[in-house]
């Protein structure tokens, strides 16, 4: 005859049930947490390639392009990621030594800087119940110096 004690306590089926449901909430809790994470770097990422990218068109292009040819070249490095952005807004001007805009891109002469910042707010999948603020603001700034004039 079998023990019903020898495989577990068989009077108390219900604990089992709720340290279970316990483990699978935290570990999905943390199963959560590391995907939004992930996807939080890989938009910072995309975002830092896409105005690095942009930079690059606008120093290579000084006076031939327009602000609104860098911001299209951005976009498409932004491969259709930019839903994930409310907000989103670029912008392509020329940059002092600190990395401030000091005027028209276009009028940037050679060896002066060129930059391209990106600033959206990116919004989590899950901010309530990761306690996560419901949106998080990301920038991102090339700076290059120009080919052109």
């Amino acid at each position: 005859m079998l023990n019903p004690n020898r495989f577990g306590n068989s009077r108390r089926p219900g604990a089992t049930i709720v340290e279970g449901a316990v483990v699978i909430s935290v570990c999905l809790l943390f199963l959560f947490g590391i995907y939004e994470y992930g996807r939080l770097l890989m938009m910072r990422n995309l975002l830092d390639h896409a105005a690095r990218e942009g930079a690059r068109r606008a120093v290579a292009h000084v006076g031939g392009l327009a602000t609104t040819d860098i911001q299209n070249w951005v976009m498409s490095a932004l491969a259709g990621q930019d839903r994930q952005l409310q907000g989103l807004n670029i912008q392509v001007y020329m940059a002092d030594n600190n990395g401030n805009n000091a005027g028209a891109w276009s009028s940037a002469g050679f060896g002066q800087y060129i930059a391209v910042q990106i600033d959206g707010d990116y919004a989590p999948v899950l901010p309530t119940f990761l306690s996560m603020n419901p949106t998080v603001h990301i920038q991102s700034k090339a700076v290059m110096y120009s080919e052109g004039n």
